[in-house]
């Protein structure tokens, strides 16, 4: 039987979020009002590990939120 760590888990969600706060901040940086576009078209990409896809994911959840903020 598999046991959860639940403190290996929340390291990984803390890990998770402060990368993707670290993208929408590299993204807002270097593309201005068109960084949730340019956000979409990098999560199309092929070449894509699954961690940076959940980054890409929570990065453009957090644009988006922004976005409804302005």
């Amino acid at each position: 039987m598999m046991m959860i760590d639940p403190f290996r888990w929340y390291r990984r969600r803390s890990r998770l979020a402060r990368e993707a706060h670290d993208e929408v901040e590299f993204l807002r940086r270097r593309h201005g009002e068109t960084a949730l576009l340019v956000a979409r078209d990098k999560l199309s990409r092929s070449d894509l590990t699954s961690w940076g896809r959940q980054v890409l994911e929570q990065a453009i959840k957090e644009l988006e939120r922004q976005g409804r903020q302005s």
